[in-house]
């Protein structure tokens, strides 16, 4: 069983306005994750809240009721998204045998991809496009471990350093898009204009 983590936590500064809430296309940026996630079959999806996380948990409960988990992260103002992301493998079920993760904000791969990810049998697993690695990355339940013990530098780039990763191929840059700022989200709704024309 493979499950998913999307990491929604961050304050979301650079953005000036909450990036999993944001509209895309008539539906918000989490809501695009999620529904690849759903459509994969990934099982339990797991949403690492902290800023507006009441706001958030209400709003995913009433789009996808009885599909969504939650963690908090509690120091989410003081912390680095990599403590989101142990939060939310410790919170994983034992029978998870991988998850995918994601930030919230890179909504443009699909279903398809993550099938071929998951079919790959390496423990580290990414997207690429003409060179460049983007998300999410599938983590299968053997470097878990590693990820929680790391106390070094950054983040899960440093945890995984040592990890051999395979890539898959992504059929276009969307992999790569996120909401960082204004000028990223404008650019990730051309690009998504561009593709459903």
């Amino acid at each position: 069983m493979n499950g998913a983590l999307i990491l929604a936590a961050g304050l979301s500064s650079r953005m000036g306005a909450f990036k999993p809430l944001l509209d895309l296309a008539g539906k918000t940026l989490i809501e695009h994750v999620i529904g690849h996630f759903c459509l994969f079959g990934c099982q339990p999806i797991l949403v690492v809240t902290g800023r507006d996380a009441q706001l958030l948990e209400d709003f995913l409960t009433e789009k996808f009721p009885g599909r969504i988990g939650f963690v908090r992260n509690p120091d989410y103002a003081s912390s680095d998204m990599f403590a989101s992301v142990k939060l939310g493998i410790k919170a994983l079920p034992a029978d998870c045998t991988g998850t995918f993760l994601t930030p919230a904000d890179i909504p443009l791969f699909d279903a398809a991809l993550l099938a071929k990810m998951a079919a790959v049998p390496a423990q580290v697993v990414r997207p690429s496009y003409k060179g460049k690695a983007g998300h999410p990355v599938f983590l299968r339940k053997s470097v878990w471990s590693r990820i929680l013990s790391y106390r070094g530098d950054g983040g899960l780039k440093g945890a995984l350093q040592t990890e051999p990763q395979a890539f898959v191929e992504a059929a276009h840059e969307g992999i790569l898009l996120d909401a960082d700022t204004p000028e990223d989200f404008q650019r990730l709704r051309e690009f998504l204009c561009r593709m459903t024309q």
